[in-house]
């Protein structure tokens, strides 16, 4: 990766606003963006170089009704940001069972412990954020090693994380997909460093473009308003022994979430939950049709 001439601060009060400037900032050039959760605000720290400023104010500009905050340009001078970004980054323990890393983190996993290494990129998840954290937490108590045969469904896969954390732990197979075909890329590269380019079946697509066929666990780590969109296909998806991970959620979107997934008979069956830095409660309901 180049390095930067420049880094932004941008402050947010939501994870959905944060995800919109990413979105935003990344489709425009940004070399690379950093995130911080900090008490009562989100903050981004946007790296580009100097014949991308232009595109990313323009970005900025088009977020106006998400309430941001810019701050001031900082020259990065002779910083090498491909090292400095990497400072702070650890080893994630999801449990005794699961470990996540960078591949530059020497953390040597416990016996019995497998491990899934991927690096910050253009892809969402690297089991830093709370949501990717809970539905990692499920795949965790879900999925056993002696549990037989289980297929997994990783809607909207991002860097492949959850799908390949399944196959470590026991799944027989996995399939994930992305409407971004830089997402599908990204999870190919981090499946090929894993050792399981083929196991994880990897498609860029709409969930229309998934064969025919019912998984025993589908996860969707995505946001309320995608996940919504796309309540019914997901359901589709789903046996009457089948475990649904929701995650990507806040709490108060739990009410809205369950009744639409309720209109296709779906259940809750429990639920997990995490506070984030700024006091923000992530929630991760699990579902399945009645038995």
């Amino acid at each position: 990766m180049q390095n930067a001439d420049f880094r932004l601060p941008v402050r947010v009060d939501s994870q959905e606003a944060a995800d919109r400037v990413v979105a935003e900032v990344w489709s425009s050039g940004a070399l690379g963006i950093e995130e911080r959760t900090e008490p009562g605000f989100f903050e981004l720290v946007i790296y580009f170089n100097r014949s991308g400023e232009s595109a990313i104010r323009q970005a900025l500009e088009r977020l106006a009704d998400t309430a941001l905050v810019v701050g001031e340009n900082e020259g990065l001078g002779d910083l090498d940001w491909s090292e400095a970004w990497k400072e702070g980054l650890e080893a994630i323990e999801i449990s005794p069972r699961l470990v996540v890393r960078p591949s530059f983190v020497d953390h040597p996993p416990r016996p019995g412990q497998s491990e899934v290494i991927v690096d910050p990129g253009c892809a969402f998840g690297t089991g830093g954020h709370e949501s990717t954290r809970l539905a990692l937490e499920w795949v965790d108590l879900l999925i056993e090693a002696d549990s037989g045969p289980v297929r997994v469904l990783d809607v909207g896969t991002g860097s492949g994380i959850l799908a390949l954390a399944a196959l470590k732990l026991g799944a027989r197979s996995a399939v994930g997909f992305d409407l971004d075909g830089e997402a599908i890329r990204e999870a190919r590269r981090v499946a090929r460093g894993n050792g399981m380019a083929d196991r994880l079946n990897l498609f860029a697509g709409p969930i229309a473009a998934l064969a025919a066929g019912t998984f025993d666990l589908v996860l969707v780590n995505l946001l309320r308003s995608e996940m919504l969109a796309i309540a019914g296909e997901i359901a589709g998806t789903l046996s009457s022994g089948s475990n649904l991970v929701l995650s990507g959620l806040l709490d108060a979107d739990r009410p809205l979430v369950l009744e639409a997934f309720g209109e296709f008979g779906l259940e809750e069956r429990s639920q997990r939950s995490l506070h984030d830095a700024s006091g923000e409660i992530w929630i991760s309901p699990l579902l399945g049709l009645p038995s």
